[in-house]
């Protein structure tokens, strides 16, 4: 049976990239995406660093603070999601024109499934080579890529060969290749698997690969037992096309610690309203919303409610958030972080809800017009429900930073 050519393109820096392809200037300097630290007193972490920025130590998702001081000459962006989205789907255009197999795992980064492409486009390795040039010619982004026969094994070479660099794991060679590498270099494995691991005297995954299967899955169950046979080079996982997500979420940290009641709220609606648009995107709808709240002192609660009826519309969504908003903050203690995550999902009615309320008939319809200005002028050109709230505090010193999240396993 012929071996698989799975591909991994994992795009370099790519908040970065798309930034200094706006701001040339940037080029060659220490960039960091995420919150202003606002002399080094900012909120939330870093979403991107440059490999110049890397260099002080900075890395996605330290504290912003922390970067400020590994860093203060650096470039601080605040993020431009509308620009990264449009680069995506360019960099996803090019790679669906060598494979209809293409699993996008998030904006930056997806899995390419070359196996019997041959006739079309020639050894996958040439095709990888092909793809990486057309990446670089036509959006103009910097790409590294691990071709190899399981998706862990590329994920990995790519991981190698940054920054633009190309590394081939042959068939067959795939246990020579992960046995010197550290534990953590295996996708799954991180600081507290790690540690477990280390429990045993594990410190490679040549050591991981020797393991006895029985004794990783009674200290660790399925997962430790599909972690071993990885880390040999075995991986089932299958490249899948546009995989729906599990769930999605939004949340954001503010600037400033917050007790303004009618701000949260207001952050709720943005934050229920990007929530249910990605939604939308996938052609889903939610059961469960679940608030997730963060107080001043780190302290996090989480509640959830499962509606009746599975919805895409941002309207319920910020009214269930509302509501667990309300009867969870009792503590009156500022607020650091708020998000809304959408769950129990399932695929979208192909019509309205007949037997809605009025109300929610008439924003029902409005849904599609409003996505369409959105994504021609930016999620910002259409301001609805209390989130017009944010516009007016555009200045505030408690105005926030947001993430993103799709889970799809």
């Amino acid at each position: 049976m012929p071996s698989r050519a799975i591909l991994h393109v994992d795009l370099d820096a790519f908040f970065v990239a798309v930034e200094r392809l706006r701001d040339p200037s940037l080029a060659g300097r220490p960039v960091v995406v995420g919150a202003d630290p606002r002399g080094g007193k900012g909120r939330g972490v870093v979403a991107a660093a440059s490999y110049e920025a890397r260099a002080f130590g900075i890395r996605s998702a330290m504290p912003i603070g922390e970067a400020y001081r590994r860093c203060p000459d650096a470039a601080w962006l605040s993020g431009s999601p509308d620009l990264y989205r449009r680069a995506a789907r360019a960099v996803r255009a090019v790679l669906q024109r060598f494979t209809p197999a293409v699993e996008a795992v998030s904006i930056d980064e997806a899995y390419l499934d070359l196996s019997g492409t041959e006739r079309l486009h020639g050894p996958p390795r040439g095709t990888a080579e092909r793809i990486r040039r057309a990446i670089r010619d036509e959006t103009r982004l910097p790409a590294s890529m691990g071709l190899a026969t399981t998706k862990a094994v590329a994920k990995i070479a790519s991981d190698l060969c940054k920054p633009e660099g190309f590394l081939e794991v042959l068939p067959g060679r795939e246990a020579t290749f992960l046995a010197p590498l550290p534990l953590d270099r295996m996708p799954g494995i991180g600081p507290a698997t790690r540690e477990r691991l280390w429990q045993f005297n594990l410190r490679t995954l040549g050591d991981l690969a020797r393991l006895d299967p029985e004794l990783a899955t009674g200290v660790f169950g399925d997962y430790g037992a599909s972690l071993s046979v990885r880390a040999r080079g075995g991986d089932e996982r299958s490249v899948v096309s546009d995989e729906p997500p599990k769930s999605v979420s939004r949340e954001c940290t503010f600037d400033e610690d917050t007790a303004d009641v009618e701000f949260c709220e207001a952050m709720l609606w943005y934050l229920s309203e990007r929530a249910a648009r990605d939604l939308r995107a996938h052609r889903l709808t939610a059961r469960t919303v679940t608030l997730k709240l963060r107080y001043r002192d780190f302290t996090t609660i989480t509640r959830s409610h499962t509606l009746s009826t599975p919805t895409d519309s941002e309207r319920r969504v910020a009214g269930v958030a509302r509501d667990l908003f309300r009867a969870a903050y009792a503590r009156r203690v500022s607020v650091r972080l708020l998000g809304v995550g959408l769950s129990n999902l399932v695929a979208a009615a192909p019509q309205l809800d007949l037997f809605a309320a009025p109300r929610e008939l008439a924003w029902e319809r409005l849904i599609a017009p409003l996505d369409g200005l959105r994504d021609r002028f930016g999620f910002g050109a259409v301001r609805a429900g209390s989130s017009i709230l944010l516009a007016r505090d555009a200045g505030a010193s408690h105005v926030s930073r947001e993430g993103a999240h799709s889970k799809r396993e």
